[in-house]
């Protein structure tokens, strides 16, 4: 392998890995913020121990997020030196801007998570989770702004070589600054929303199969009035987690919408490769699975798609409204600047996992609605527990369209990987160095949180507003 390949290899690896991380930083803030709300205004104890024993959690992947962001940092400036001088004097505003939102969020989350019953009014405690909420958003928003430039670069002049004119707001909101960060950041809030429904919907197919268990073993089990506190619990639970999950799957299939006319007005040639529209016309179909086939052994050259299936005129009305419309195809541009064709089928994979998540929250509430007791069978929870690593496969394959789509270049038009790349030739000896982290990370966090947990038995029927009754 190529330095350069072994590069981008790394920086795949950590992205992939720090955007997990990253994520929950996002969501897990907005979670409990509304479950503390909802249990002081209800004065609902369950809701208020969601929010309690989640909190460590949120500290943790906090702590694991700051460190992966870190290393990111790092790795940017050790592998993509001419990137980081060219982009520095154009986007380096979002990064000092993301430190500040960061440190912010750093302080308040302090404040809340050490301070939990210390006040005598409980919304005191609770609006110390507000700079936390918007810390966190406001973080994930000016990172994806630069990300965003990358895509559609904007706010500057370049010509002979040299930059000049820059303007910082207008690189800031780019063209592509606002689906890209509306549609990540709604994409946070689901995947969030999915991963802690999923659990509790392992929790609820496996309780029964655990206590027999644990009583083969002369563990003492739950009685069963403490059985029936917990799965009223855990049914709160995913009654709550599942309606955040509604509205977020509604905000993304906008936001997704809006995400594709983007594509097709300001970034045809990633549009065209993923959804593997070979040539330039009206009625353009979408192509659902198949792969291109090139001719002359050459990957960036393609005259057949086999495999397929096509949905005629459907590309044209979701680009741009009508049948008649005329939709730019990969034979419109050179072939030497295509990406790699197979992001058609992260593509497809994205929205076919999209599709399962949408499934399985309209599935979920016609049932309670209908039969609220078939929203708990254990068919409706299998599907809820597998729509958490379904949000996760989604969200990685949405990036990897984006990032990867824009291939061969780092900023789009300008600047191309292998200009970014650093000329030296230890690349790989010390690259590695930054996936083994992202590694050891990946294993450790979900040791850290499994170990406190079990450690940390739930406690219900506590009254925590006792003393405001």
């Amino acid at each position: 392998m190529s330095s350069l390949g072994a590069g981008r290899v790394f920086m795949g690896d950590s992205l992939g890995f720090h955007i997990l991380f990253a994520l929950f930083g996002v969501g897990i803030p907005l979670l409990i913020s509304l479950a503390e709300l909802i249990g002081i205004v209800r004065k609902d104890s369950d809701y208020y121990t969601m929010a309690k024993r989640w909190s460590f959690a949120m500290g943790t992947l906090f702590v694991v997020g700051g460190i992966s962001g870190l290393i990111i940092s790092n790795q940017m400036s050790l592998l993509w030196p001419t990137f980081m001088t060219f982009a520095g004097k154009v986007i380096g505003a979002p990064f000092y801007m993301e430190g500040f939102a960061f440190f912010i969020e750093a302080i308040f989350l302090g404040i809340y998570l050490y301070s939990w019953d210390k006040f005598k009014n409980k919304y005191t405690h609770w609006l110390c989770s507000i700079p936390v909420v918007l810390g966190s958003v406001a973080s994930a928003f000016f990172i994806t702004t630069a990300n965003a430039w990358m895509n559609s670069p904007a706010g500057f002049t370049y010509a002979n070589g040299v930059i000049s004119n820059v303007n910082p707001l207008k690189a800031m909101f780019n063209p592509a600054t606002y689906t890209e960060t509306s549609h990540s950041i709604v994409a946070y809030y689901l995947t969030t929303a999915l991963v802690f429904g999923s659990i509790y919907a392992w929790g609820m197919i496996f309780h029964r199969h655990r206590m027999k268990k644990l009583a083969e073993k002369g563990i003492t089990i739950p009685t069963d009035a403490e059985h029936a506190k917990l799965h009223a619990y855990r049914k709160k639970v995913l009654v709550f987690v599942m309606t955040i999950a509604a509205v977020f799957t509604v905000l993304m299939m906008i936001t997704g919408d809006q995400s594709a006319r983007y594509l097709a007005y300001h970034e045809p040639l990633k549009l065209a490769s993923a959804e593997l529209l070979l040539h330039t016309e009206s009625e353009a179909p979408i192509v659902i699975g198949g792969i291109a086939i090139p001719h002359n052994d050459n990957d960036n050259d393609a005259d057949d798609i086999r495999y397929g299936i096509k949905i005629p005129e459907l590309l044209s009305i979701l680009s741009f409204g009508s049948t008649d419309a005329v939709v730019k195809g990969l034979d419109a541009f050179d072939p030497n600047t295509w990406p790699p064709l197979w992001i058609h089928s992260m593509f497809d994979l994205m929205v076919g996992f999209g599709m399962f998540i949408g499934f399985t929250v309209a599935v979920f509430f016609i049932t309670y609605f209908w039969k609220r007791r078939h929203a708990f069978s254990k068919l409706t929870l299998f599907l809820i527990a597998l729509a958490g690593p379904a949000s996760f496969l989604a969200m990685e394959f949405g990036w990897i369209v984006t990032e990867v789509g824009r291939q061969p270049y780092v900023i789009a038009g300008i600047m191309t990987a292998s200009q970014a790349f650093t000329t030296s030739p230890e690349v790989i000896k010390f690259g590695s160095i930054f996936p083994s982290l992202y590694t050891v990370l990946l294993i450790v966090t979900p040791w850290v949180l499994i170990h406190h947990y079990k450690k940390t038995p739930l406690v219900l029927g506590e009254d925590h507003f006792a003393a405001d009754k």
